[in-house]
């Protein structure tokens, strides 16, 4: 039988009744079966999983789960060297089990061969689309603009692919303003949005409108479910073995933090691996082969940090557990790496960038050195609302809104950020403090501002000749010089509230935002000081100054600053 003919006959074979196939002979207790095809011809020994159990294809390219079906989903981990058809962003990895749990049901999966040792992720997170702010204007002519551009980019060297850890809607609105969960897949239809986009589940992915009763988490989750496929599954891009999980517990206790229509409690939630999740992936870290590898850990919240948010400084878990166990969780869930001599966890919901070197600090947690958490700022920035009212797309920690940007290659990995509104190019942004105090001393907005709010910092009473540098991808091994006419300055690294952050955010949102239920709210007062930001006192206020920014991979980045410089908005 020629191969024509051969895939005719299979592709006939997978258009029989239901009630034809199931007369094949199933193994006793199985409840989902199925093929996995690649090129249309059966593919033996393929990962498939129902979040709960994990088998692999025979060599007719079957499998076979007795499966409970808790997880309302069955998943092949799509095989290196493989991909999924996959529709505007959404990959048919993923189907939906339809059944009663005792009866069996067939799933069948198709791959494809695509080379991709060399490949790009790019990772977004934080996207919190609610029908606000002009947030779908912004996602669509700000975001998408930027990601096709690294697309391009990097579609030159090999296939790209997009990881999404979570918070694409925000469940605070979903009932106000109509925006759901189930509206993310048709903003990425409707924006043709052009690579796999892998989904993590966020906090605010949840459903805040069930009853507080029974398995809260579970049901709360069960929309995104239906309509993004499984909270927790793996995949394999190129040498790569890529878990997600989905790490927040949602309680939605009793009580109102808001009074959003349709809400039932406070949207709360603990932040750690449930004992299902933990379980499952033991089962499925089993089937990895290539332990030299990168190890890739995808979830939402943070699960470690720097004491204080400086790099290099002490590590601190962030597992969060209302029981309080998180300390025991935490090092239960790192102890399950301790075969992998390179693992990096990818997280977002923080909306501001920290790289986070376990190897800097195994003081407390001796088996967290072969770790590197990648926790990646907001697409949102501020939830959309600095660029709303007329400024850049800026983050809660002053850094510009963006996604980052992983090159893989055989094996081996970097990655670099690219802010929405200057691209890969640039990583930081130079504040001439002169023309800042300038602005705080004369502008009448900001004046009152200071005088509601006495705790945030007043940089009308700034020193003369000082410049502040944001560098917002800031790690442990990068470097930062600057010099003044030939002259190396001196530079201290020192935290700092960010003033185009309090002009294009702070201001607007406590003073006259119409989302704001009362004017110069008192929660505002507290002062925003983020650590990824340098101090350099110079001899003039006319000089010209050059900043360099060496990254980790011994990128450089240039700026000339020629002085006075302007501060506004949209200073860049």
């Amino acid at each position: 039988m020629n191969k024509a003919i051969r895939i005719a006959v299979l592709a006939l074979v997978l258009l029989l009744p239901a009630t034809v196939q199931a007369k094949q002979r199933l193994p006793k207790g199985c409840t989902v079966w199925g093929q996995v095809l690649k090129d249309g011809v059966p593919a033996p020994g393929v990962i498939v999983s129902d979040g709960a159990d994990i088998t692999a294809t025979d060599k007719k390219g079957f499998y076979y789960l007795n499966s409970q079906k808790s997880e309302g989903s069955v998943f092949v981990s799509i095989p290196s060297g493989t991909e999924v058809e996959t529709t505007w962003g959404m990959p048919h990895f993923w189907q939906r089990l339809t059944e009663p749990s005792g009866a069996a049901e067939r799933h069948d999966f198709e791959l494809k061969s695509v080379p991709n040792d060399d490949y790009t992720l790019i990772v977004v997170s934080d996207i919190h689309l609610a029908n606000l702010f002009d947030d779908i204007r912004q996602f669509n002519e700000t975001f998408m603009p930027r990601l096709r551009e690294e697309v391009d980019k990097a579609a030159k060297r090999g296939p790209v692919y997009c990881l999404n850890c979570g918070d694409s809607s925000y469940d605070r609105y979903w009932y106000e303003y109509g925006y759901t969960i189930e509206s993310f897949p048709k903003t990425l239809e409707d924006c043709k949005f052009p690579v796999p986009m892998f989904h993590v589940m966020g906090n605010h992915d949840n459903d805040g409108g069930i009853p507080r009763e029974g398995d809260v988490d579970y049901n709360a989750a069960e929309r995104y479910r239906r309509s993004m496929g499984p909270t927790h599954y793996s995949f394999n891009l190129g040498r790569e073995h890529y878990i997600v999980l989905d790490n927040i517990v949602y309680l939605n206790s009793e009580g109102r933090i808001d009074d959003y229509e349709g809400i039932s409690g406070k949207r709360d939630h603990d932040h750690y691996i449930t004992p299902e999740q933990l379980e499952w992936m033991k089962k499925d870290l089993v089937t990895v082969k290539d332990k030299s590898a990168p190890l890739i850990i995808a979830f939402h919240s943070p699960m470690m940090r720097y004491k204080g948010g400086f790099t290099g400084s002490r590590i601190i878990q962030r597992f969060q557990d209302s029981g309080g166990r998180a300390e025991q969780l935490f090092n239960e869930f790192t102890a399950l790496f301790s075969e992998y001599p390179e693992v990096h966890f990818i997280s977002g919901h923080s909306h501001q960038n920290m790289l986070c070197y376990g190897s800097d600090d195994t003081s407390t947690y001796p088996r967290i050195s072969n770790i590197v958490e990648h926790n990646v700022s907001g697409v949102c920035g501020c939830w959309w609302q600095p660029a709303a009212h007329g400024g850049l797309t800026l983050a809660p920690d002053g850094a510009p809104a963006g996604f980052e940007v992983f090159p893989f290659s055989g094996g081996s990995m970097q990655w670099y950020f690219v802010s929405l509104d200057d691209g890969a190019d640039s990583q930081f942004r130079v504040f001439d403090m002169n023309a800042v105090r300038d602005f705080y001393r004369s502008d009448g907005a900001m004046r009152a501002m200071l005088k509601h709010f006495d705790k945030r910092t007043d940089y009308g009473k700034i020193e003369d000749n000082m410049l502040l540098i944001n560098v917002w991808a800031w790690e442990s091994k990068w470097k930062i010089s600057v010099t003044e006419d030939g002259k190396e300055l001196d530079v201290k690294h020192k935290k700092a509230e960010n003033p185009q952050l309090t002009l294009d955010y702070y201001l607007p949102k406590s003073g006259w935002d119409d989302n704001t239920r009362n004017r110069w709210p008192e929660k505002y007062n507290d002062p925003v000081v983020k650590p990824h930001y340098f101090w350099v006192r110079t001899s003039s206020p006319t000089s010209t100054v050059t900043v360099k920014v060496t990254d980790s991979f011994g990128n450089e980045y240039v700026q000339v600053v020629r002085r006075p410089k302007p501060f506004g908005k949209l200073m860049r």
